[in-house]
């Protein structure tokens, strides 16, 4: 606990309420230089709050640049929990006029290397960033059919990430309750499945948010008011992906 952070928290953070408790659980695990890495189901339980919750509160504040992601973006099991640092200089104590963390018009300035803020999503945020590209390349990954090995080879060239914090395959899987880890498995099998092969699109992100919005590989089940459980194939794949 850093008592330097939580007071910084309390003095400067503009929201109230979910998200203001949020922030103040975070601090209550940070260090003074605002880092921490608690599990969604942590800060669900400290915030006495669902885990969806939760997830929407984490998800604000990252969109709001009150909280940057600083490793394991996809989260996974408990010893490769998202990283995170409270943005300490945004803790200034003025709203900027919004009166709240998401009425900040989805700021499209970045921090962090988690990524790229893709120009026409609605969701780019201070929690990514990407260097810029040239419009050739950017016509190569989004006009022109080519496999998943190429796209993979060109995110690494551009220094870009496969997927964005403020890709919407996350705001897809906050909203029907399938966990971080869940996704980061299903690419894992995504992967197994067309890397070898010869198969090509010219969006493999879309396809990718396809697979997980259809759940391709059976590795979830969902009830209704519940979170997505595991189904006995998607135990197995977790089991060795991790």
């Amino acid at each position: 606990m850093s008592i330097r952070v939580m007071t910084q928290v309390w003095d400067g953070f503009p929201g109230s309420g979910p998200e203001l408790l949020t922030m103040l659980a975070l601090a209550d695990w940070s260090d003074d230089a605002g880092k921490c890495y608690p599990s969604i189901s942590s800060i669900a339980e400290k915030t006495r709050l669902s885990r969806s919750q939760a997830q929407r509160n984490v998800h604000k504040l990252i969109e709001g640049g009150f909280l940057v992601v600083t490793a394991n973006a996809l989260g996974g099991s408990p010893a490769q929990t998202r990283h995170y640092r409270i943005a300490l200089s945004r803790l200034t104590g003025s709203t900027h006029a919004t009166g709240s963390v998401d009425a900040t018009g989805r700021i499209h300035a970045a921090e962090g290397s988690h990524g790229c803020a893709n120009r026409g999503s609605t969701h780019a945020t201070q929690t990514v960033i990407e260097p810029s590209i040239t419009v050739k390349k950017v016509s190569r990954i989004k006009k022109t059919g080519i496999t998943l090995n190429q796209f993979l080879e060109d995110c690494k060239a551009n220094s870009e990430k496969t997927f964005p914090e403020n890709d919407p395959v996350f705001e897809y899987a906050d909203t029907v309750g399938i966990d971080h880890e869940m996704v980061a498995v299903c690419w894992q099998e995504f992967k197994a499945a067309y890397l070898p092969g010869k198969k090509t699109y010219a969006d493999w992100r879309a396809a990718f948010r396809n697979a997980v919005r259809k759940n391709y590989y059976k590795l979830w089940f969902v009830r209704e008011g519940e979170q997505a459980a595991w189904t006995s194939v998607g135990e197995q794949a977790r089991r060795v992906a991790a």
